[in-house]
């Protein structure tokens, strides 16, 4: 199931203490869906987990979801605009930023992309048809 990204966090969410600003279970449940439904569209292989507000985040589970958003980053084509895969350690507002801001772009450009359909199987181009 898909959980809309969050990848508008700012300095003054962590200063004024707001829930956006702190980085938390729910936030590495909803990357770790995200990167799950992105992965069985594209048919890429990754690995994710479910995190409970107990679990600490180790360097190693960051760097495995590092590596999930590169593999769908490479998987699919995005943005001009899309960031890189940000490198570790993942403990910024800016690099959660990037990395839920991927997961984002990915699934829009594959919904604009499922949207054009080709009718009657074949696309126009522009050609007279039934002109003699």
């Amino acid at each position: 199931m898909w959980i809309q990204p969050v990848y508008d966090r700012t300095q003054s969410d962590i200063d004024d203490q707001d829930p956006k600003g702190h980085y938390n279970a729910d936030d590495l449940n909803r990357i770790e869906q995200d990167c799950e439904y992105l992965a069985g569209i594209f048919g890429a292989t990754i690995s994710t987990r479910e995190w409970t507000r107990t679990d600490f985040p180790t360097a190693s589970e960051m760097e495995r979801i590092r590596n999930n958003i590169e593999t769908l980053r490479a998987a699919y084509i995005v943005y001009q605009t899309t960031p890189s895969t940000p490198s570790v350690p993942l403990n910024e507002y800016r690099k959660a930023n990037d990395i839920e801001r991927i997961l984002n772009d990915l699934k829009m450009i594959y919904d604009a992309n499922k949207s054009n359909v080709i009718y009657a199987g074949e696309a126009y181009s522009g050609q007279l048809i039934g002109v003699i």
